[in-house]
């Protein structure tokens, strides 16, 4: 998913977000339908829960354009870093609107991962207007990541898949002939490189929970941030900051105790 997004920001030097976009929803849903058509039953594209589906796949839409916007004028580890604040995000949403309860650890590290952002957007003389858009992300992600745990108990997770990326690829198919730019052979080869890697990074993720629980691997998303930060500096050249640095670690670490509180109480509640 890191490599992804660095070949994402690489494509806005040339292309209009609007296509880089389309390249990465196209081609991430030609994969899906094929891989799907050939392993699973036609019952697959059905949901016993459509609009929750619909309304799951236009938060992805909603996270992938303002994330891609952000592109044009951040470097990539500082919109990453920000964007990996959605899982504290999760646990505020859950508090507020689903009753779940909060207690003051949870509330500390929650308050330790918006520190966290606030070192990296430096809201006064430094502030720049971009980088509320990987915060728009990380919001609409904490919706997704949300609503993709009430779809687990009512819709086979490769249906789930399927309705991923079912909004944004039809509205980038629909709008895109308006931003067109005919790439050149490397640039179209990119671009299916592009939207290959989201779909293998969605289906890695499913078989993950295939063969290991949620506790498990959760800390390991987190690698997608240190990749970021890696490709940033190397194949994309971005400067490094010590602000990001510090505010990405405040916020793994707010999201990593988070998780860790997480499991602890499940195990001590049974």
């Amino acid at each position: 998913m890191a490599m992804m997004d660095a070949i994402s920001k690489h494509l806005t030097g040339s292309f209009n977000v609007v296509q880089v976009l389309w390249s990465r929803y196209f081609f991430h849903a030609i994969i899906v339908v094929v891989y799907l058509l050939a392993t699973r039953s036609r019952s697959v594209f059905k949901s016993s829960r459509p609009v929750t589906q619909l309304q799951r796949s236009f938060a992805l839409f909603a996270a992938t354009a303002a994330m891609y916007t952000s592109l044009i004028y951040l470097p990539l580890a500082d919109a990453a870093a920000v964007q990996h604040v959605a899982p504290v995000l999760v646990t505020i949403i859950s508090a507020v609107f689903l009753g779940e309860k909060v207690g003051l650890r949870r509330f500390g590290a929650i308050l330790a991962g918006f520190v966290g952002v606030l070192i990296i957007i430096q809201p006064g003389a430094e502030f720049e207007w971009p980088i509320l858009l990987p915060l728009i992300t990380a919001f609409m992600l904490a919706i997704f990541l949300i609503q993709t745990r009430t779809l687990q108990e009512h819709d086979d997770a490769y249906t789930t898949l399927f309705y991923s990326t079912f909004v944004g690829a039809i509205v980038f198919i629909v709008i895109v002939p308006f931003f067109w730019r005919q790439p050149t052979v490397d640039e179209f080869l990119l671009m299916c490189v592009q939207g290959s890697l989201g779909a293998i990074g969605h289906l890695a993720l499913i078989k993950g929970f295939k063969y290991a629980s949620a506790s498990v691997l959760a800390p390991f998303l987190y690698s997608q941030l240190l990749v970021s930060v890696i490709l940033s500096v190397t194949f994309l050249a971005d400067p490094l900051t010590v602000m990001m640095l510090a505010g990405a670690s405040l916020i793994v670490a707010s999201g990593i105790y988070i998780w860790h509180r997480e499991v602890y109480l499940a195990e001590h509640l049974i």
